[in-house]
């Protein structure tokens, strides 16, 4: 009975991971295209998002107080609970980038940050494969998307440089640098986001805590 409900809140995970990484797709997407519709679509789908996250915040609880699940159903449940959390989150990051994407639509500042067309890629392949990993229990994909962090991470340092010198020599175009600045760091959100579910997904599968180095500790 437990593995079937455990099933339905997987399937329930699933589908609300498809609808984040639309936003997410959508939003950053936006900014290379003309129009700002996909601000629009980008809230609709937010709002299903939201909806996922309570059903499943609510089914988790129940889950636990009807079975008093132990070992990997408890660890399994902890983590479909975790996961939805941090999907909810990754939705905001997402409306986030596509409000300030709105503003700068069409407008060629964009193609002077070239770094952000890849630590958009960089980011957006992190969250694929780190929900990949989950549904799959994929402990060597969740490993790599970790160590994947670190890039987005020099990314943005990267833009943010080039940024203070761009702001320095055009400080007239400062509202628009920061909404650069705004999308940089929220796709940094989203990289460190689909770390949490990669390392929650290595916990789900072996049992090992690696957030914060606890793993290497404890083979010391």
């Amino acid at each position: 009975m437990i593995n079937n409900k455990k099933q339905e809140l997987k399937q329930l995970l699933m589908a609300q991971s498809t609808l984040v990484e639309k936003m997410v797709t959508m939003a950053i997407g936006g900014l290379y295209k003309i129009g700002s519709a996909f601000k629009d679509e980008v809230l609709k789908f937010e709002e299903r998002v939201n909806q996922i996250e309570v059903e499943i915040d609510g089914k988790c609880v129940s889950l636990i107080a009807l079975f008093q699940p132990e070992a990997k159903d408890l660890r399994e449940i902890l983590m479909i609970y975790k996961i939805n959390n941090d999907l909810e989150r990754l939705g905001d990051q997402a409306v986030n980038i596509a409000e300030s994407a709105a503003q700068l639509v069409g407008n060629p500042v964009i193609l002077s940050i070239p770094e952000l067309l890849e630590m958009k890629d960089a980011t957006l392949r992190m969250l694929k494969d780190s929900l990949d990993a989950f549904s799959q229990e994929n402990v060597e994909s969740a490993r790599r998307v970790c160590d994947s962090d670190n890039q987005v991470d020099e990314y943005n340092r990267m833009i943010y440089k080039h940024l203070v010198q761009l702001i320095k020599a055009n400080p007239q175009q400062v509202d628009l640098y920061l909404h650069i600045l705004r999308i940089a760091k929220n796709l940094e959100r989203i990289a460190d986001l689909s770390t949490n579910i990669a390392e929650n997904t290595i916990y789900l599968a072996q049992g090992k805590v690696i957030k914060h180095h606890a793993e290497d500790e404890n083979q010391t």
